[in-house]
């Protein structure tokens, strides 16, 4: 179980480094969070508020690293750091939405991930908006939720495409990951 996490929070640190424009706007997401999210969908006996501030820090060293060896003189480490309350907002929005779901009619998986994605993105911008920065004044609720609702996508994906190399072309017996879950509905 350890080694999985440490690989998983590695995994999700690197992938932070690779970020996707939304929508043509300022608004950027990295792949981090949906490496995380995938490999707890994929080990569901992960606890995820953890694994999340635990990647979450990975993820602050990750950038400061990458921005000290580009020789980036100027790089905000504030804003650097505040990204870990992103995957902590993630992480508790998924455990409540996702994880504890035991409705009669349960959310979809899809809708589920989502909500923690903006849920996430709210913490994270109300503590930049508090901490005085304004960087996020220009992005629109639409591209947020455009940006949940992408990767979301990308991690249901992620997720089936884990489970078919590992079933499919590695032969090993594995249940899959987003049959107990209500992916759409």
């Amino acid at each position: 179980m350890f080694m999985y996490v440490s690989i998983l929070v590695l995994l999700s640190a690197l992938g932070s480094l690779i970020q996707m424009p939304v929508a043509g706007a300022d608004f950027r997401f990295s792949a981090g969070i949906v490496v995380l999210i995938a490999g707890l969908l994929l080990n569901k006996k992960l606890k995820p508020i953890p694994v999340g501030i635990i990647a979450g820090f990975a993820v602050f060293l990750a950038r400061v690293l990458y921005a000290t060896v580009q020789g980036i003189e100027n790089f905000d480490l504030l804003s650097y750091f505040l990204e870990v309350f992103f995957y902590l907002g993630y992480v508790v929005v998924y455990r409540l939405v996702v994880q504890k779901d035991d409705a009669i009619y349960g959310t979809p998986l899809v809708v589920g991930l989502s909500l923690s994605d903006f849920g996430g993105n709210a913490l994270e911008y109300f503590i930049r908006l508090g901490a005085g920065y304004e960087d996020w004044n220009t992005t629109s609720l639409t591209s947020l939720l455009i940006a949940a609702f992408v990767r979301s996508v990308l991690i249901i994906l992620a997720v089936y495409v884990a489970y078919v190399l590992v079933k499919k072309v590695l032969g090993k017996d594995m249940d899959n990951p987003l049959e107990s879950s209500r992916v759409i509905g």
